[in-house]
């Protein structure tokens, strides 16, 4: 009788706990519209950070959950301007499941959220222990990275990690060398030019996992992999969009002068790479628009193109749509991104500043996977970077650099 007496008190507290918020820690974004306590509903929009590109990525802790039951999470689309007087559209922040995690390690969907005539998504969470993540999507941040990049040098004893630049706000941009420098093949792979775009490392991660595996035991004797996991370290740090930063993106960086430390130092090593041994494929990886799925950015000048160049490229995507089919097939055509109106700005993208650097052999592609699905959890990224490395072997296989 005594210890139940004891007991009482605390069974009181945790009856009554309130819900706090937190997304005071690495990659994590919130900023709370209004708590509503007796109905357990929280309300949120991405924190704006200034200067730092678009306002969608959202990624907090919620606290004095009951386990079992259910509370509302609303989200709405930041108010203020990112850009002069540009307000991001709703859609951006607002994907058809929340992600969910008690031990920020795995991480499921909820059920399909609802949208409110004003633009509000509703999801409905039954919790799972008292405390829980919340995100736009499965999170990767840095400390990941990191962990995988010291997985991969633990396989792969052979591997040579390495810092690529340090960037502005003083992070390491880390990467991580596979093969002999003076291998036959030459690939560059990287992730994440878009802070926002979690889903790009995810692939990033599944990607390099299968390469280090014994099925590609074959392609890593005749390749020199560079992978870079994240290169918009910052702002993946900060939770921050990164896309349209001020006064320019990671993606529109790849210019004569770049703003980017880390840009400039991917830039010098490509030339080099390319200069002492020719450089057969570069692929970027990004997530795309809300209702998009699975495909590939190709050249502006596919349809034009003649000899090794348009078998190249043909054949790459071809490989790929035969490839990547889990859990989506990727689209078996390129598609470009004619939203960029000017060559110039198209030469300040990676992929477009790679062609001219590079070789007729060279091809220089833009993965974007789609994420709006419960289908892409970290498993159904990490099956899409698995086929693509099953299509990378298959190309190189065949020897692009023949005549």
């Amino acid at each position: 009788m005594i210890h139940r007496l004891l007991l009482l008190p605390l069974l009181t507290i945790a009856a009554h706990a309130e819900l706090s918020v937190s997304s005071d820690f690495e990659g994590g974004n919130a900023e709370v519209v209004k708590l509503d306590q007796a109905t357990k509903t929280l309300r949120i929009m991405p924190a704006l950070r200034e200067g730092r590109g678009w306002p969608c990525w959202w990624f907090f802790t919620l606290d004095g959950l009951t386990a079992g039951e259910a509370f509302t999470l609303e989200v709405q689309a930041q108010t203020k301007p990112f850009r002069d007087k540009t307000v991001l559209a709703a859609s951006w922040c607002q994907p058809k499941h929340a992600w969910l995690s008690s031990d920020d390690e795995t991480w499921t969907p909820s059920e399909a959220g609802t949208l409110s005539a004003d633009k509000v998504m509703s999801y409905t969470i039954k919790a799972t222990a008292p405390q829980m993540s919340v995100a736009w999507g499965p999170p990767f941040v840095p400390s990941d990275a990191e962990k995988l990049l010291a997985e991969i040098a633990a396989k792969l004893p052979e591997a040579k990690r390495f810092e690529l630049a340090k960037t502005r706000g003083g992070r390491p941009v880390n990467g991580i060398r596979i093969g002999d420098e003076n291998a036959p093949h030459q690939v560059w792979i990287g992730s994440r030019q878009h802070a926002w775009e979690a889903g790009g490392s995810q692939v990033g991660r599944g990607f390099i996992r299968w390469y280090a595996s014994d099925e590609a035991k074959a392609l890593r004797a005749q390749t020199c992999l560079h992978y870079i996991p994240i290169m918009d370290v910052d702002n993946a740090a900060l939770g921050a969009g990164g896309k349209e930063a001020i006064p320019r993106d990671h993606n529109r960086d790849w210019a004569a002068e770049p703003v980017y430390p880390e840009v400039a130092a991917a830039q010098r090593m490509i030339r080099d790479i390319h200069t002492k041994h020719g450089l057969d494929v570069f692929i970027d990886l990004h997530n795309p628009g809300a209702n998009d799925p699975i495909f590939f950015f190709g050249p502006f000048a596919f349809e034009r193109m003649t000899g090794i160049q348009q078998r190249n490229y043909q054949r790459w995507i071809d490989l790929a749509a035969e490839n990547i089919i889990e859990p989506r097939k990727v689209d078996s055509k390129y598609r470009f991104a004619t939203y960029v109106k000017t060559d110039e700005e198209r030469g300040r993208m990676s992929s477009g500043w790679v062609r001219p650097n590079t070789g007729d052999f060279t091809i220089s592609v833009t993965l974007e996977t789609g994420w709006n699905s419960p289908l892409m959890s970290a498993e159904g990224y990490g099956k899409v970077g698995a086929g693509l490395g099953r299509a990378l072997a298959a190309y190189l296989a065949e020897n692009p650099r023949r005549k």
